[in-house]
């Protein structure tokens, strides 16, 4: 970026600091201003003590608390699987102590384990579809009951992820029996008659749906199944012939069309966010910037993105495990129009420590004023859940936007008091014992935050490998 923007970014970040805006000092401390809980990739495994999932499949969801609580396995399991049962319960028990009356929840998807069925297939010895899918609706219907257990009477809203499915990995079927039974499970989650009734209307056809704060009605919840716009999508189990990320599309761009008319403010949720796969690049053969989403539906929907950037605050996405953001619109000296906010996942299983967010926000404009950070670190001699950071004492911000996002962008190269540091230790959710990525990795790593199209990557990493040859 030219170092006159670059500067007045910086002018822009004291003056914010030299207001003695550090944000709220508790979730619940200033009127006005809510909580929510952010939750994302829980990606449970029902499997981690393989002698209990016989009496698992005789049993009805209901009975498997007492079931897993005659586990003789011990601990959280490190990094090396999914959620257990222990640290599935741990983790929503601290978000109840951290934020004991949200205003809601969001859950950006993935609540089965990996590898979900071919587990399931040689555990049980079954390879019966309809018994697979009987499993899988009990494990979603036991993790709905703990989240629900805990905060009664808050409000719910789950987006899915690739892992949920009972076709398989990005198999969704539109239409299918998955969604009908999950709908069923989840209608529940509201509290509200008329939010139930959008969430039964449209979430049976591709597992989306949008709702309204019940703190405010012109703020508006637009939870998507971004799972159809993903590289690696394919409607195995359903129509070859349809087309259900562009049907997505088509209902996402109606919905903003129909929000901005209203007047209303949008946070989007959904699981797979848009941008660079950084890992999957690095990794790849060809060199070339692999996406998260399909090259095509990634352009449009950041495209929509731009088009409705005074309507849409902000986005909640999954996927990664990491703790991380993206920047809408950022680039060649644009300020960013929109940002996404990765949220840290539950399961340990890429190397993070399990995490969450507690967000604060303004009822009133739905901006996001602060957020914090909580995590299990493994690698303790006694791991216990505790607060790791809070965004605005760590980056001394007003506000979570785009501006306050895009002044970090810039200013990680130079470590500007310490932010580099920083946001790498975050990044796999103070994980210290395994670097978030190696030193060389990390301009690829800086460049994906802001580059989210392949083409913007690719500029970017050429005009890279051009500075260093000079």
């Amino acid at each position: 970026m030219p170092m006159r923007v670059t500067q007045c970014l910086i002018l822009a970040l004291s003056l914010a600091l030299g207001a003695g805006l550090s944000g709220p000092t508790s979730e619940t401390a200033v009127a006005g201003r809510g909580t929510v809980v952010a939750l994302s990739d829980i990606h449970f495994n029902p499997f981690d003590d393989p002698s209990l999932v016989p009496a698992l499949i005789r049993a009805d969801y209901r009975g498997w608390k007492a079931i897993f609580g005659g586990s003789r396995v011990r601990g959280y399991g490190g990094h090396q699987g999914d959620t257990d049962f222990k640290l599935l319960v741990s983790a929503l028990e601290h978000a109840r102590r951290a934020a004991p009356r949200p205003d809601f929840i969001v859950i950006t998807g993935d609540f089965l384990a990996h590898n979900f069925g071919t587990t399931f297939a040689a555990i049980s010895g079954d390879r019966d579809p309809a018994a697979l899918a009987a499993f899988i609706e009990k494990t979603i219907a036991l993790v709905t009951l703990l989240v629900a257990e805990r905060f009664p009477e808050t409000p719910i809203y789950p987006a899915l992820g690739n892992n949920d499915s009972d076709c398989g990995d990005y198999q969704l079927r539109p239409g299918g029996q998955f969604l009908a039974a999950t709908a069923q499970t989840w209608k529940g989650l509201f509290k509200g008659a008329a939010n139930m009734a959008a969430f039964l209307r449209t979430f049976p056809v591709r597992g989306s749906y949008t709702v309204l704060n019940p703190r405010n009605a012109k703020h508006r919840l637009l939870v998507l199944n971004t799972v159809f716009f993903a590289r690696q999508y394919r409607n195995a189990c359903g129509d070859r012939g349809a087309d259900p990320a562009r049907d997505e599309m088509d209902w996402c761009e109606a919905q903003l069309r129909a929000a901005a008319a209203d007047g209303e403010k949008v946070w989007l949720v959904y699981h797979v966010p848009p941008g660079v796969d950084v890992y999957a690049t690095l990794h790849g053969k060809s060199g070339d910037p692999v996406l998260y989403m399909e090259a095509e539906r990634n352009w449009r929907f950041l495209e929509l993105l731009g088009r409705y950037s005074s309507t849409v605050v902000g986005a909640l996405a999954g996927h990664t495990h990491m703790d991380s953001f993206g920047l809408v619109g950022q680039g060649a000296g644009r300020r960013a129009s929109s940002f996404v906010l990765m949220t840290p996942a539950i399961s340990p299983l890429f190397g993070n420590n399990p995490g969450f967010r507690v967000l604060t926000y303004d009822r009133r404009s739905a901006v996001v004023s602060d957020y914090a950070t909580h995590y299990l670190n493994l690698g303790a001699a006694r791991p216990r859940w505790a607060p790791e950071y809070r965004f605005s004492r760590a980056y001394g911000l007003p506000v979570v936007d785009a501006l306050s996002l895009q002044v970090i962008y810039q200013l990680l190269p130079i470590d500007y008091r310490g932010y580099r540091t920083k946001y790498s230790a975050y990044y796999n959710v103070g994980n210290r014992a395994s670097p978030a990525f190696p030193e060389a990795a990390w301009p690829a790593y800086w460049s994906g935050i802001g580059n989210l199209t392949a083409e913007e990557f690719t500029r970017w990493a050429t005009r890279d490998q051009d500075r260093r040859q000079q």
